[in-house]
């Protein structure tokens, strides 16, 4: 089988989850004797427009160069932007391919999965994020505050708006006050310009995401939002990721010889990840005086200003520690350090990863009740979960995993095996299989 993979990065330049998954699958079709070709954003602040095409690991990458900042920057270069159908296009023309594979869709969703089916291409799309219903890619606003959806075009066009230090300065100090302008600015031309563009970009995706042939989706939950805003769900076909190497048997997990709780988070260091509600609950536990500690791993560059207020709130206990950085080969001694992780993000989390990974060490997780998290940790199982933003409730779920000793040894013994990769591959690959063949039998 011939393969095109499509990604908005790829490694090892580009490594986060998506670009990770889409070079999971490329290795796994490659090394079964299969065809693949790599089609992948490189640089985003590049002049002009250019692919260069290597060899690497045994398949061609094509990695695109442009400018998506460039003042004559087209106002859809981020999300159909027509030298990429170009590029996609003579690389179609060149080398005969029986299906293109588009990861997440981010930056190529619409030029990429349109330029596939007008040369006859079937297409299969993995969501990873909610790019297609939404430009923030995570159902954020500039506030912080969760969104529940794109209701309409003029809600988004708010949201673009507020991005401008101008009105994001309202949104943020005076909420009440930016509703009433908001109101009034919908009789008036201000938002006109921003709503127009708002609904040629989602008309344009929805008609690429429509174009699919197969959309894949990690979690249920994906799959619902999208349907809660009309978008036919019956292509989508549910696939939870896989990790490589195999899984701890929970009940051989050796319990914490220490009386002291370890609390652990990993990941980014952002607000939309939540990390200030575990300090927060973790530092008020402490000053009541629990045995209770906290070990933070990820880097602390990428929002500076927030990690410096929480190692302030932070700075009194030393039972709450920082560790900066972490490698892959780093992580089964870090998840072994904890008797609970906490994944406490304010968004609709997909399917994160460091969830399945928590879970494959045989280690409990505390999280929030949203999303991607609520699917995959119940509550009094594998895990505990917390309402949303809630401190009070997070550190209420975190003292009764030091009230009640028997709670964490049932958690640990409710954990899931994990599928591995080389599963997961194997049912995207039967997918292309069924697809291929329906193709054959209407043909």
């Amino acid at each position: 089988m011939r393969i095109l993979m499509a990604a908005h990065g790829f490694p090892p330049t580009h490594y986060a989850g998506a670009e990770r998954a889409a070079e999971r699958i490329v290795k796994w079709l490659v090394e079964r004797g299969h065809e693949v070709e790599v089609f992948a954003v490189e640089n985003l602040s590049s002049p002009g427009f250019r692919v260069e095409t290597s060899v690497e690991a045994g398949y061609r990458i094509h990695r695109l160069y442009y400018n998506v900042h460039a003042d004559d920057a087209p106002a859809n270069v981020m999300y159909d932007y027509a030298p990429i159908g170009q590029a996609l296009d003579s690389i179609l023309r060149h080398n005969p391919f029986d299906l293109v594979h588009v990861m997440s869709g981010f930056l190529l969703g619409g030029q990429v999965i349109l330029t596939a089916k007008r040369m006859g291409l079937p297409v299969v799309l993995t969501l990873t994020e909610y790019w297609f219903l939404c430009r923030r890619l995570n159902l954020l606003r500039v506030t912080g505050e969760l969104c529940s959806g794109p209701e309409s075009d003029e809600k988004c066009a708010r949201c673009l708006m507020e991005d401008k230090r101008r009105y994001r300065t309202i949104a943020e100090k005076a909420p009440m006050l930016a509703n009433a302008f908001w109101e009034i600015a919908k009789i008036t031309p201000l938002l006109d310009k921003e709503t127009e563009a708002v609904k040629t970009r989602r008309l344009t995706l929805k008609d690429a995401l429509e174009a699919a042939d197969l959309v894949i989706s990690p979690s249920r939950f994906l799959i619902s939002k999208f349907a809660e805003f009309d978008y036919d769900t019956r292509r989508f076909h549910f696939i939870q990721h896989g990790l490589g190497g195999s899984n701890v048997i929970p009940s051989h997990r050796e319990a914490s010889i220490h009386d002291t709780l370890r609390v652990g988070y990993i990941g980014q260091l952002k607000y939309h990840k939540g990390v200030d509600l575990v300090v927060e609950a973790v530092a008020q536990l402490l000053e009541q005086g629990k045995k209770v500690s906290l070990d933070i791993w990820g880097p602390e560059d990428e929002e500076p200003e927030y990690i410096n207020r929480l190692k302030q709130r932070s700075a009194s206990f030393e039972n709450i520690r920082w560790h900066g950085r972490y490698t892959s080969a780093q992580l089964a001694d870090i998840l072994n350090g904890f008797d609970v992780l906490t994944v406490c993000s304010r968004w609709y989390e997909n399917n994160p990863t460091v969830i399945l990974e928590a879970f494959k060490h045989g280690l409990p997780v505390v999280g929030t009740n949203l999303g991607g998290m609520a699917e995959l940790i119940q509550h009094e199982v594998n895990g505990l979960v917390f309402e949303l933003n809630q401190v009070s409730d997070l550190r209420a779920q975190l003292e009764r995993l030091i009230r009640e000793p028997a709670l964490l040894q049932q958690l640990r013994a409710g954990v899931p095996p994990i599928k591995t990769a080389e599963q997961e591959v194997a049912e995207i690959f039967e997918q292309y299989q069924q697809l291929l063949a329906k193709r054959q039998v209407s043909s």
